[in-house]
């Protein structure tokens, strides 16, 4: 069936409801077949180019200026399938992710629970050093300081650094007891 496409565009810009039924008479199978290259669904494929024709219906005013019907549908469909494949990519995704994700927001949140009791043992433990012991154990195991430069910042010998942070070092592991380790290896003191 040979068309005049320009005129069914200029009688579709107008409004025209026989237009848009010929036009969709046409184009519609041809369309339906070239989503098919993209997704192997026909339902699917069926759905995006009713889609783009709701998309060219809503937008009749704007037809005029279309060039070519036939590239302008072509292009239309082949985006809607590959957003359609996108689509299915994030949902096979998000589908695994969900799959796996209860077991590792679970372990998420034991690991959580742990560090933050460790952490609470860890600030308990500290308060039972003297102010200048816990200065240098913090200044050194926490916030990786050199002992020199420490005793640098605090005006006092590097030996002193060392045995209060040797000393702190034993006050913590008995008052810690088993927890000593554990914290130790995660806070990477």
């Amino acid at each position: 069936m040979k068309v005049n496409e320009q005129e069914l565009l200029i009688e579709l810009s107008r409004g025209s409801n026989q237009a848009f039924h010929e036009l969709f008479d046409v184009y519609y199978k041809d369309l339906v077949l070239f989503a098919g290259t993209y997704i192997k669904d026909v339902e699917t494929c069926e759905d995006i180019v009713q889609q783009q024709f709701v998309n060219l219906w809503e937008r009749y005013p704007e037809t005029c200026r279309i060039v070519s019907l036939k590239a302008f549908l072509l292009k239309s469909v082949q985006n809607a399938c590959l957003c359609e494949l996108r689509h299915r990519g994030i949902k096979n995704k998000y589908a695994e992710l969900t799959s796996v994700a209860p077991a590792i927001f679970s372990r998420e949140t034991e690991e959580y629970i742990l560090y933050s009791e460790l952490q609470e043992y860890l600030q308990k433990a500290l308060e039972q050093l003297t102010p200048l012991q816990r200065k240098c154990f913090e200044m050194n195991k926490l916030q990786g300081i050199k002992q020199q430069q420490i005793a640098s910042e605090l005006n006092i010998s590097l030996r002193t650094v060392e045995l209060r942070v040797a000393e702190a070092l034993k006050i913590l592991r008995l008052y810690l007891g088993r927890y000593f380790a554990i914290i130790f290896f995660l806070l990477r003191v």
